[in-house]
């Protein structure tokens, strides 16, 4: 803040117009957990895409990233204690069968992990190719914006 700012606000506090303990809201920003995690996700499909993995999906391209170290020095930085060991939990993940297609994630902690990765990810696959895959043209890239409803 410049001087002619600070002066304004402190001019308006003493004549009681503000309170004391009045702030400049700031714009808010991604969070760090959103860029660290999202970061994650481009060095496994760039290897992927340049291998020309067959039937390539988002869905592998996430399997393969909760697996790297990368990833695991992220969930480090991020979550300490009880939350961090809920990632590496061993034990079965119990599936709706009725409502649950895929079931490829055996482990809850493998679960989190995916969870976390899809959560943070906002690219689809075309863009992933549109990065990196030589000469690769999309008719249209979108960015997934998701919106999450507490159930």
């Amino acid at each position: 803040m410049d001087t002619k700012t600070k002066a304004a606000i402190a001019l308006l506090k003493k004549q009681g117009i503000l309170k004391k303990n009045f702030k400049i809201p700031q714009p808010k920003t991604k969070s760090d957990k959103a860029i660290m995690f999202g970061s994650t996700v481009f060095p496994v499909a760039k290897e992927m895409i340049r291998a020309k993995t067959k039937n390539l999906t988002l869905r592998k391209i996430f399997l393969k990233t909760i697996k790297t170290k990368y990833f695991n020095d992220c969930l480090d930085a991020c979550f300490k204690g009880a939350a961090r060991e809920a990632f590496d939990n061993i034990d079965r993940k119990q599936y709706n069968i009725s409502k649950t297609l895929v079931q490829d994630l055996k482990k809850v902690g493998q679960f989190k992990r995916f969870k976390l990765v899809e959560r943070y990810c906002i690219y689809d696959l075309n863009a992933f190719r549109a990065m990196f895959e030589v000469g690769y043209n999309p008719k249209k890239v979108v960015i997934r914006k998701r919106k999450y409803k507490k159930s």
